[in-house]
């Protein structure tokens, strides 16, 4: 999928897919594609399980989540991503 410009693969389902311990933005939605969250981490693996807003995600998804990933290993370049597709959308979830 497209976001901002960059191509997120997915949709991974959240509750069956093994995510690999790569540098990634991210981008949580639910069955209908709609953006719930977007953030970025050093270790995609250990992030989705151990995420602070997964009750968030669970309030305000419709059926199933579902995670959109850009793999990229500069961490400065995972921050601009984040912040451009942050500010491109209004995300229920993750409001600074």
């Amino acid at each position: 999928m497209n976001i901002a410009g960059y191509q997120f693969q997915g949709p991974y389902p959240l509750a069956t897919s093994i995510f690999n311990a790569v540098g990634a933005v991210y981008v949580i939605s639910d069955v209908n594609n709609s953006a719930i969250d977007v953030g970025q981490t050093d270790n995609l693996k250990d992030r989705m399980v151990n995420h602070d807003r997964k009750n968030c995600w669970l309030r305000n998804a419709v059926g199933e989540i579902c995670v959109y990933a850009f793999v990229h290993n500069d961490e400065k370049t995972r921050l601009a991503i984040e912040s451009l597709v942050r500010n491109g959308h209004k995300f229920p979830c993750g409001v600074f």
